[in-house]
């Protein structure tokens, strides 16, 4: 909920805000591990660019959320008005322990949904649903997205998820 309270304030806001004038950040992938109970994906990535202190301020100050989103159907529309309906989304933290080559270094801990249209009810997706989804596919895309006060949203540019890696997670035994 505090998740849609946030993109609607962003909306309301995006009339009124500045251009950032902020480059597209490259992003590099690393790796994708599912975690112990089996429920939520570690996609970890490198930037070029700092994303949690786009703006300079400090780390994650002055910014509403941050967030890595990558589109599993064909549905690849990753702006903040817009609602993808087969998604991984979560948060962005600080990775220290990866090494991807890239001066910045993140990991996304993500839960693989389907949303309705109006990004109010998510249900995770069963193992069935995904492979449906993602078998005969070459990449997964994601996008980080950047909301702060006054500002219009960053965007990224697009990180590509080999999806025989996201497969592969997938479709590893789960512990009972």
């Amino acid at each position: 909920m505090k998740f849609i309270t946030l993109v609607l304030f962003a909306i309301l806001c995006s009339a009124c805000a500045k251009d950032h004038h902020i480059p597209a950040a490259n992003l590099r992938y690393t790796s994708v591990h599912i975690d112990e109970v089996g429920i939520m994906y570690r996609i970890n990535y490198g930037s070029n660019m700092n994303l949690l202190d786009l703006y300079g301020r400090g780390m994650r100050e002055g910014v509403a959320s941050t967030l890595l989103n990558c589109a599993l159907g064909e549905d690849k529309d990753f702006s903040v008005e817009h609602f993808i309906q087969f998604t991984a989304m979560g948060g962005i933290d600080v990775d220290a322990s990866s090494h991807s080559g890239e001066k910045f270094n993140y990991s996304s801990h993500v839960f693989l949904e389907e949303t309705d249209s109006h990004g109010s009810r998510a249900k995770m997706l069963s193992v069935k649903e995904l492979n449906s989804l993602l078998t005969g596919r070459e990449y997964v895309p994601c996008k980080v997205i950047v909301t702060a006060y006054g500002f219009k949203p960053y965007y990224s540019n697009a990180l590509l998820i080999p999806a025989a890696d996201l497969l592969r997670e997938i479709n590893k035994p789960r512990s009972k």
